[in-house]
């Protein structure tokens, strides 16, 4: 039996949020042993070689539409990951990953105020639902909430919202692997200069270094960013952005697994609370698969 589209779309966000929780812990205890935006840079120049490799060469020939469009993701995408990155010095793991997941409540914000998208009240009432989930899973942090880590990652759920939203738009105008290519080229390059210019780079080789380079650049931005911008074809971006809510569920498996942090029943609520608004988002909302 052939599975429709936009359940294929929902299967694969859910693996590559799956991998993006995973590499919340790798990125905290990498950066003991290179600076943020270094490690960002190279990062992204890994992910874009690995793109190039697999990409036809008629992709490369791409109208000044869609460069701008490119453009306005990798500004997003940088401001998403620097602050995120430069956060977790300073906060956990799990942390990162709740306040990260906060783009659930701004992408269909953004999505009203300036494309006018009116969200349904089925997406309304799964939003929320994961939203008290994610709250629920870092219930038992006794920090300090605005701590200078938090407020960083705050700026990076805004910058995500924005990158969710504008994806969406725009891979329904554009080549989804042009958008992919450009995406990833253009933040290495922002984030080359950025390093040079904001911070003293460093970099302290050993193999930990390399697994996570290949892990996140790799598995994380090259496969996963490509997976979201197909799979955002035959879905909405609240709906993505819902899926999306899953990450501080998979963010704490993994603390647990690796740091030893260990997983509360407030967090264990929290994440079926996330899942339970995913579920009423898809048996609710409607919406009528395309056929390709």
């Amino acid at each position: 039996m052939k599975i429709p589209k936009p359940i294929q779309a929902d299967l694969s966000l859910i693996l590559i949020t799956f991998i993006w929780g995973s590499s919340f812990t790798i990125v905290k205890q990498t950066l003991k042993h290179v600076s943020p935006i270094l490690f960002l840079a190279l990062r992204f120049w890994v992910a874009t070689l690995a793109i190039t490799v697999f990409m036809p060469a008629q992709i490369w020939k791409m109208s000044r539409k869609t460069a701008c469009q490119g453009l306005v993701l990798s500004l997003v995408m940088v401001g998403g990951f620097v602050f995120q990155t430069l956060g977790l010095r300073s906060t956990g793991p799990a942390h990162s990953a709740f306040i990260t997941s906060l783009s659930v409540l701004l992408v269909p914000l953004f999505g009203l105020l300036i494309f006018h998208h009116l969200p349904r009240l089925q997406t309304i009432a799964g939003v929320t639902l994961a939203t008290i989930g994610l709250v629920l899973l870092l219930a038992n942090i006794s920090e300090t909430w605005m701590r200078s880590g938090d407020v960083l990652t705050l700026i990076c759920a805004v910058m995500f919202g924005f990158q969710i939203l504008f994806l969406g738009r725009f891979v329904s105008i554009s080549d989804y692997r042009q958008l992919m290519l450009l995406q990833m080229s253009g933040t290495a390059v922002i984030c080359s200069v950025a390093a040079l210019l904001v911070e003293k780079p460093f970099i302290t080789w050993n193999s930990q270094v390399v697994l996570a380079l290949f892990v996140t650049g790799i598995l994380s931005t090259a496969f996963a960013f490509s997976v979201q911008a197909y799979a955002q074809r035959f879905t909405t971006a609240n709906h993505a952005a819902l899926i999306f809510s899953l990450e501080p569920f998979f963010a704490a498996l993994f603390a647990f697994w690796i740091l030893g942090q260990r997983l509360t029943l407030r967090e264990g609520v929290g994440g079926i609370l996330v899942l339970f608004g995913i579920l009423v988002s898809e048996l609710t909302f409607k919406r009528t698969a395309e056929k390709h």
